[in-house]
C-alpha cells in the first residue's frame, strides 16, 4: 500500500479570528488579491467564533486553486494566546504570514515582497511591513510610522523601547524561529510584542517602508475598549514576567521602560483628578453665563487678560460637553 504524500508548502498563512463577520470578507479579499504565482496553506485558527466568520470563511473555498483551507479544532474558546501557539505549530510552510482576521491588506504584492526580502537577508528572521492604523469610530487612517522608501533593520532592544511591528498581520516569519520560540512564552498573556522580541534575540527583523497593511481599531475590540491608562498598567504588569522569560538579557531596557511607563501612568492619574476637581467648577460656571446680563460680559472681556480670557473659554466648552 502506498502512503500518499503530505503537499509541500513554501508559504503558510496563519488567519487568526474571533467574532470577525464584519470585517473578515475585507480580509479574505486581500489575500486572495495577492499576485503569487504558488501554492498557499491557508490555516484557519478560529477561537470559537459565535457568530457568522467560520461560515463566511467556508464560502471562499475553492473560489482559488493557489489557496489550500485547513481548519482547526474550534470547539473551545483558547484565549488569544494559546490560540497562536496551536496556529504557529499548525503551519507547515518555510514562511509563515499572520493575517487577523479584523485587519486586512492593502498591497497585493506584500506577500511576494516579504518572501523576497528574507530570501536575499539571512540574517532576519522576521520581516515586517509599515501599516496604516485606522480609527473606526473617527473613520481616520494614519501611517504608523512616516512612509519611506527601502527598508530598515531593527533589533529586540529596539523594539522593546518602541514597537515598531505593532500588529501580526504585518508579519512575515520563518518557520524555523517560531518552532524555536520558548515553551514558557505561551503559558503566559502573550502579545506579538513580545513573540517578535524573542524572535530578534537570535536574529534581527526586517521593517519594509512602505505600507501594505491596515490595522484596525474598532468597538467590538477589546483592546480598543481599554482606556490608554489601563494599557499602560497591562504593559507595566506583564514586564517582569518578559524580562524573566528573556533570562534578564534585556533587563536595562525593560527597567527603563517600566520607568517610563510609571511616568505615564502617574500622569494619567494627575490628568484625572484634575479632571475630576475642575469638573464640577467648569460645569457651575457655564450654567451661571447664563444668567449674567450682557453689559456685564461685555465689560469683563473687556478687562480680563487674554490669557486668562483664553483658560475661562476653554473650561466653560469643556464644561458644556
Amino acid at each position: 500500500m502506498s502512503i500518499k504524500a503530505q503537499p509541500s508548502y513554501r508559504i503558510s498563512v496563519l488567519l487568526v479570528t474571533y467574532n470577525h463577520e464584519n470585517y473578515i470578507r475585507q480580509a479574505l479579499d486581500a489575500l486572495f488579491g495577492q499576485i503569487i504565482g504558488e501554492t498557499i496553506e491557508v490555516v484557519i485558527a478560529d477561537d470559537a467564533s459565535s457568530d457568522d466568520t467560520l461560515a463566511i470563511i467556508k464560502t471562499y473555498e475553492k473560489k482559488d486553486h493557489r489557496f489550500s483551507f485547513k481548519y482547526l479544532d474550534n470547539d473551545n474558546n483558547l484565549g488569544i494566546t494559546k490560540n497562536y501557539q496551536r496556529g504557529f505549530s499548525a503551519c507547515t510552510g518555510d514562511y509563515v504570514a499572520v493575517l487577523e482576521g479584523d485587519d486586512y491588506w492593502i498591497s497585493p504584492f506584500k506577500l511576494q515582497r516579504q518572501i523576497e526580502f528574507l530570501d536575499t537577508h539571512w540574517e532576519c528572521n522576521l520581516c515586517s511591513v509599515n501599516y496604516f492604523v485606522y480609527e473606526e469610530n473617527r473613520a481616520h487612517f494614519y501611517p504608523r510610522t512616516p512612509i519611506e522608501p527601502g527598508h530598515r533593520l531593527i533589533g529586540a532592544r529596539d523594539l522593546i523601547a518602541d514597537n515598531l511591528v505593532g500588529n501580526f498581520s504585518t508579519c512575515m516569519y520563518r518557520k524555523s524561529a517560531l518552532t524555536a520560540l520558548p515553551k514558557q512564552l505561551f503559558e503566559i498573556c502573550s502579545y506579538d510584542w513580545i513573540v517578535n522580541i524573542c524572535v530578534a534575540r537570535n536574529s534581527l527583523i526586517g521593517f519594509l517602508e512602505e505600507p501594505m497593511s491596515v490595522y484596525r481599531l474598532h468597538a467590538q475590540g477589546t483592546w480598543t475598549q481599554t482606556s490608554a491608562k489601563e494599557k499602560l498598567q497591562v504593559q507595566l504588569a506583564l514586564i517582569p514576567a518578559y524580562d524573566a522569560l528573556t533570562n534578564g538579557i534585556y533587563h536595562p531596557e525593560f527597567e527603563l521602560l517600566s520607568n517610563r511607563l510609571q511616568h505615564m501612568i502617574s500622569i494619567a492619574n494627575l490628568t484625572q483628578i484634575a479632571t475630576t476637581v475642575t469638573q464640577p467648577t467648569t460645569n457651575l460656571l457655564a450654567r451661571l453665563v447664563d444668567y449674567l446680563p450682557p453689559i456685564f460680559l461685555d465689560v469683563t472681556r473687556a478687562l480680563i487678560p487674554p490669557k486668562l480670557k483664553r483658560f475661562i473659554i476653554n473650561s466653560l466648552q469643556r464644561g458644556m460637553l
